[in-house]
């Protein structure tokens, strides 16, 4: 019952909208909290695995370059997701979620009418949707529906789960009883209070430590570049999905009371760790790296992710 109690709470919080003629309102969810629990879910193991970061004072920022200036931050401790989040573990979120898909739609195709309630499913699917929690209609997308149920496309259960918007992400998180990182905890938890260049430390970006290079579509499971953890046990820092954190996209030096902590505001939504599309070029994958991505709220994203994290 903490991700019923969990998802409600944000759901609720989330959908405080603040006008903005450039931007979409936040993220407007249903309040209730008619979610199914599942006994030994993938998620709770997710949860189980988080690694801890202790708290303490951390550099953020390039060492050099006036648009990410060097600074350091102070962060309570935090725990954060090992891997990505998955295909499966966020079919598992939809499938606790109270509108029911019907038919059979393979990834991709899934639409509104794959649901007996039209403005329900389009919380879902669809481009044209207010504000979807996952695109599923989108070519990139890798969850489908079989038999009524939402299921991941074959082969692509442990492949990170992509066209997740920022309200998808923020909410199945809370779901499981945690939260999205904040910029300032991604890059603490890639970087290390030393200060590591790539999270695998200061050895050149390569193959076996970093999933990049690739086609679009072209994305393996998780923890395919083993080789690339940190000294901590995390993976795909760097290369695989950029990851969505809860930060407003705002100038540096990072504040937490200058409202980019802020859910109810509209704006893009700062991304973190590279791109599996983007060849090796080393600064692009470097713990500070934090432009050169879509960062549009209410839209999924071929090659965005996300990974949960939670306090203490």
């Amino acid at each position: 019952m903490v991700y019923v109690a969990a998802a409600a709470l944000i759901l609720a919080g989330i959908g405080a909208a603040h006008a903005d003629a450039n931007w979409p309102a936040p993220p407007q969810f249903p309040r209730a909290a008619a979610f199914e629990p599942r006994s030994a879910p993938a998620s709770a193991r997710q949860q189980a695995a988080m690694v801890r970061v202790p708290g303490g004072e951390y550099p953020i920022g390039a060492p050099e370059g006036a648009a990410r200036p060097a600074h350091r931050v102070q962060l309570a401790p935090f725990r954060i997701d090992r891997t990505e989040v998955t295909n499966a573990q966020f079919v598992e979120f939809l499938g606790a979620l109270p509108s029911k898909p019907s038919g059979t739609a393979v990834a991709g195709s899934v639409s509104a009418a794959n649901f007996s309630d039209a403005n329900e499913g389009r919380l879902f699917v669809g481009s044209g949707s207010p504000y979807p929690l996952i695109e599923l209609d989108d070519d990139d997308a890798r969850i489908g529906v079989r038999d009524g149920r939402f299921v991941p496309s074959a082969g692509h259960d442990e492949v990170p789960v992509t066209e997740v918007t920022w309200g998808g992400a923020a909410a199945y998180c809370a779901w499981r009883g945690a939260r999205l990182p904040t910029e300032a905890e991604w890059e603490a938890a890639a970087r290390g209070a030393a200060g590591r260049k790539y999270p695998w430390g200061d050895a050149p970006p390569s193959a076996e430590r970093a999933v990049a290079g690739r086609r679009p579509g072209d994305l393996p499971p998780v923890g395919s570049a083993p080789r690339g953890a940190t000294p901590e046990g995390l993976l795909d820092m760097a290369g695989s999905v950029a990851e969505w954190t809860s930060t407003l996209m705002r100038p540096y030096p990072y504040r937490t009371d200058d409202g980019r902590e802020d859910p109810g505001l509209p704006g893009e939504r700062v991304t973190r760790g590279g791109d599996y599309v983007f060849d090796f070029a080393p600064e692009k994958l470097t713990t500070w790296f934090r432009t050169g991505f879509s960062r549009r709220v209410n839209a999924g994203h071929r090659h965005i992710g996300f990974r949960c994290a939670a306090n203490g």
